[in-house]
Protein backbone atom coordinates (compact mmCIF):
# COMPACT_ATOMS: atom_id res chain seq x y z
CA UNK A 1 0.00 0.00 0.00
CA UNK A 2 1.45 3.90 -0.75
CA UNK A 3 1.82 5.30 2.54
CA UNK A 4 2.09 9.48 2.59
CA UNK A 5 4.54 11.87 3.86
CA UNK A 6 1.72 13.05 6.40
CA UNK A 7 1.16 9.22 7.67
CA UNK A 8 4.92 8.77 8.16
CA UNK A 9 5.48 11.68 9.77
CA UNK A 10 2.77 10.36 12.59
CA UNK A 11 4.80 7.12 12.41
CA UNK A 12 7.81 8.82 13.16
CA UNK A 13 6.10 10.66 16.13
CA UNK A 14 4.99 6.89 17.33
CA UNK A 15 8.55 6.07 16.58
CA UNK A 16 9.81 9.26 19.18
CA UNK A 17 7.63 7.73 21.76
CA UNK A 18 8.71 4.36 21.84
CA UNK A 19 12.23 5.51 22.26
CA UNK A 20 11.60 7.27 25.05
CA UNK A 21 9.71 4.18 26.45
CA UNK A 22 12.71 2.17 25.35
CA UNK A 23 15.13 4.55 26.72
CA UNK A 24 13.53 4.58 30.31
CA UNK A 25 13.66 0.97 30.49
CA UNK A 26 17.35 0.93 29.19
CA UNK A 27 18.09 3.90 31.80
CA UNK A 28 17.23 1.06 34.85
CA UNK A 29 18.01 -1.72 33.36
CA UNK A 30 22.09 -0.15 32.87
CA UNK A 31 21.47 1.99 35.84
CA UNK A 32 22.54 5.23 33.83
CA UNK A 33 21.02 7.50 31.76
CA UNK A 34 20.24 6.58 27.97
CA UNK A 35 19.14 8.78 24.97
CA UNK A 36 16.96 7.39 22.35
CA UNK A 37 16.52 9.48 19.12
CA UNK A 38 14.69 8.23 15.61
CA UNK A 39 16.26 9.58 13.13
CA UNK A 40 14.85 7.67 10.08
CA UNK A 41 11.17 6.23 9.65
CA UNK A 42 10.74 4.53 6.03
CA UNK A 43 7.71 2.70 4.62
CA UNK A 44 9.16 0.57 2.11
CA UNK A 45 8.23 -2.50 -0.56
CA UNK A 46 8.85 -5.90 0.54
CA UNK A 47 11.55 -6.25 -2.40
CA UNK A 48 13.68 -3.26 -0.85
CA UNK A 49 14.02 -5.22 2.32
CA UNK A 50 17.82 -6.40 1.70
CA UNK A 51 19.19 -3.43 0.56
CA UNK A 52 18.14 -1.37 3.27
CA UNK A 53 19.20 -3.48 6.03
CA UNK A 54 22.57 -4.03 3.95
CA UNK A 55 25.28 -6.68 3.13
CA UNK A 56 23.28 -10.17 3.88
CA UNK A 57 26.26 -11.76 4.28
CA UNK A 58 27.70 -9.91 7.31
CA UNK A 59 26.99 -11.03 10.67
CA UNK A 60 24.50 -9.06 13.09
CA UNK A 61 22.57 -9.90 16.07
CA UNK A 62 18.95 -10.37 15.11
CA UNK A 63 16.23 -9.91 17.98
CA UNK A 64 12.60 -11.21 16.75
CA UNK A 65 9.36 -11.24 18.31
CA UNK A 66 5.66 -12.34 16.70
CA UNK A 67 3.23 -10.25 16.83
CA UNK A 68 -0.36 -11.29 17.88
CA UNK A 69 -3.84 -9.66 18.17
CA UNK A 70 -5.66 -7.75 15.71
CA UNK A 71 -2.93 -6.44 13.70
CA UNK A 72 -0.36 -9.66 13.67
CA UNK A 73 2.95 -9.31 12.27
CA UNK A 74 6.71 -9.62 12.57
CA UNK A 75 8.81 -7.22 14.70
CA UNK A 76 12.75 -7.77 14.26
CA UNK A 77 15.78 -5.70 15.57
CA UNK A 78 18.74 -5.91 13.94
CA UNK A 79 21.76 -5.12 15.87
CA UNK A 80 25.31 -4.67 14.70
CA UNK A 81 27.95 -7.07 16.21
CA UNK A 82 29.75 -3.82 17.29
CA UNK A 83 27.03 -2.63 18.51
CA UNK A 84 26.00 -5.58 20.25
CA UNK A 85 29.25 -6.11 22.19
CA UNK A 86 28.89 -2.73 23.92
CA UNK A 87 25.44 -3.27 25.03
CA UNK A 88 26.61 -6.66 26.87
CA UNK A 89 29.70 -5.13 28.08
CA UNK A 90 27.47 -1.94 29.66
CA UNK A 91 25.04 -4.71 30.92
CA UNK A 92 28.08 -6.64 32.48
CA UNK A 93 30.27 -4.03 33.51
CA UNK A 94 33.31 -5.59 31.94
CA UNK A 95 35.45 -4.18 29.18
CA UNK A 96 36.43 -7.98 28.31
CA UNK A 97 35.35 -9.16 24.74
CA UNK A 98 32.10 -11.59 24.97
CA UNK A 99 32.18 -14.12 22.14
CA UNK A 100 28.09 -13.48 21.69
CA UNK A 101 28.14 -16.77 18.66
CA UNK A 102 28.95 -18.90 22.02
CA UNK A 103 28.24 -17.07 25.39
CA UNK A 104 24.72 -17.72 26.28
CA UNK A 105 24.36 -15.33 28.97
CA UNK A 106 25.32 -12.49 26.99
CA UNK A 107 22.78 -14.08 24.61
CA UNK A 108 20.03 -13.38 27.14
CA UNK A 109 21.17 -10.40 27.95
CA UNK A 110 20.81 -9.18 24.44
CA UNK A 111 17.14 -11.17 24.11
CA UNK A 112 15.95 -9.06 27.46
CA UNK A 113 16.99 -5.62 25.37
CA UNK A 114 16.03 -6.56 22.14
CA UNK A 115 12.68 -7.28 24.02
CA UNK A 116 12.42 -3.87 25.81
CA UNK A 117 13.04 -1.96 22.51
CA UNK A 118 10.25 -3.94 20.00
CA UNK A 119 7.85 -3.49 23.19
CA UNK A 120 8.48 -0.09 23.25
CA UNK A 121 7.54 0.61 19.62
CA UNK A 122 4.28 -1.95 19.83
CA UNK A 123 3.51 -0.29 23.02
CA UNK A 124 3.52 3.38 21.31
CA UNK A 125 1.72 1.69 18.00
CA UNK A 126 -1.21 0.13 20.11
CA UNK A 127 -1.30 3.32 22.18
CA UNK A 128 -2.48 5.79 19.43
CA UNK A 129 -4.06 3.02 17.13
CA UNK A 130 -6.22 1.42 20.01
CA UNK A 131 -5.42 -2.20 18.58
CA UNK A 132 -3.89 -4.46 21.28
CA UNK A 133 -0.61 -5.67 19.87
CA UNK A 134 0.47 -9.04 22.09
CA UNK A 135 4.56 -9.86 21.84
CA UNK A 136 5.82 -13.06 22.13
CA UNK A 137 8.93 -13.98 23.90
CA UNK A 138 11.81 -12.85 21.90
CA UNK A 139 14.13 -15.26 19.70
CA UNK A 140 17.54 -14.39 18.86
CA UNK A 141 20.19 -15.42 16.32
CA UNK A 142 23.44 -14.56 15.87
CA UNK A 143 24.28 -15.13 12.18
CA UNK A 144 24.58 -13.97 9.07
CA UNK A 145 21.65 -11.62 8.41
CA UNK A 146 20.43 -12.99 5.35
CA UNK A 147 20.31 -16.40 7.18
CA UNK A 148 18.28 -14.58 9.63
CA UNK A 149 15.51 -13.00 7.74
CA UNK A 150 15.25 -15.71 5.56
CA UNK A 151 14.16 -17.69 8.73
CA UNK A 152 11.67 -15.39 10.07
CA UNK A 153 9.84 -14.87 6.29
CA UNK A 154 9.15 -18.69 6.00
CA UNK A 155 7.52 -18.80 9.11
CA UNK A 156 3.68 -18.84 8.07
CA UNK A 157 1.72 -15.82 7.69
CA UNK A 158 1.06 -14.21 4.54
CA UNK A 159 2.93 -10.84 4.76
CA UNK A 160 2.15 -6.88 3.71
CA UNK A 161 4.05 -5.58 0.55
CA UNK A 162 4.88 -2.94 2.90
CA UNK A 163 7.32 -2.86 5.55
CA UNK A 164 7.73 -0.32 8.63
CA UNK A 165 11.81 0.57 8.93
CA UNK A 166 12.66 2.33 11.91
CA UNK A 167 16.36 3.22 12.53
CA UNK A 168 17.60 4.07 16.02
CA UNK A 169 20.43 5.82 17.68
CA UNK A 170 21.27 5.37 21.23
CA UNK A 171 23.68 7.61 23.66
CA UNK A 172 24.81 7.27 27.13
CA UNK A 173 27.29 4.51 26.08
CA UNK A 174 29.49 4.56 23.34
CA UNK A 175 27.01 5.21 19.76
CA UNK A 176 25.01 2.14 19.15
CA UNK A 177 22.94 1.91 16.08
CA UNK A 178 20.31 -0.61 15.30
CA UNK A 179 17.16 -1.20 12.73
CA UNK A 180 13.79 -1.74 13.88
CA UNK A 181 11.36 -3.45 11.32
CA UNK A 182 7.77 -4.15 11.50
CA UNK A 183 6.64 -6.91 9.37
CA UNK A 184 3.01 -6.51 9.08
CA UNK A 185 0.56 -9.46 7.95
CA UNK A 186 -1.02 -9.02 4.92
CA UNK A 187 -3.69 -6.18 5.76
CA UNK A 188 -2.49 -5.28 9.53
CA UNK A 189 -1.19 -1.48 8.16
CA UNK A 190 -3.87 -0.38 6.92
CA UNK A 191 -5.60 -1.43 9.91
CA UNK A 192 -3.47 0.51 12.16
CA UNK A 193 -2.93 3.30 9.60
CA UNK A 194 -7.21 3.45 9.82
CA UNK A 195 -7.37 2.99 13.61
CA UNK A 196 -5.01 6.35 13.76
CA UNK A 197 -7.10 8.31 11.51
CA UNK A 198 -4.38 8.27 8.73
Amino acid sequence: MEITQFQLDALREIGNIGSGHAATALSTLLQRRIDMSVPEVWAVPFESVSPIIGQLDSPQVTIYVKVEGTAPGKAVFFFPVESAEIVVQALFGTDEPMDLFTNEMAQSALKEVGNILVSSFLIALSQFSGIPLQPSVPAIAVDMIGASLDAILLEEGLLDDTILFIDTQLSGIPKIEGQFIFLPDDGSLKKLLGAMGL
